[in-house]
C-alpha cells in the first residue's frame, strides 16, 4: 500500500505546500520527526498529518491573538 510508504521531504513538502528546505529545517529543529535512509530524509504519512495539524493550530492561535 503506497499510503504507508514513507515519503521524501520533497514529496512531503508538495503535500504541505511548503519548500523542502522548510521541512529540512524543521527536521533539524526536531519539530518534524523524520528518519534518514542513506542521504535521504523520509517521513511517514502520520507524521505529515501531525505536523500539518500542529502548524494549522499555530496559525489559528496567531490570528486569534
Amino acid at each position: 500500500d503506497d499510503r504507508t510508504r514513507p515519503l521524501g521531504l520533497a514529496e512531503a513538502a508538495d503535500l504541505l505546500g511548503v519548500d523542502p528546505s522548510t521541512l529540512r529545517a524543521q527536521v533539524h529543529r526536531r519539530r518534524l520527526r523524520a528518519f534518514k535512509v542513506g542521504r535521504d530524509w523520509l517521513v511517514t504519512d502520520e507524521e505529515i498529518e501531525r505536523y500539518r495539524r500542529e502548524v494549522q493550530g499555530q496559525r489559528a492561535s496567531r490570528k486569534s491573538g
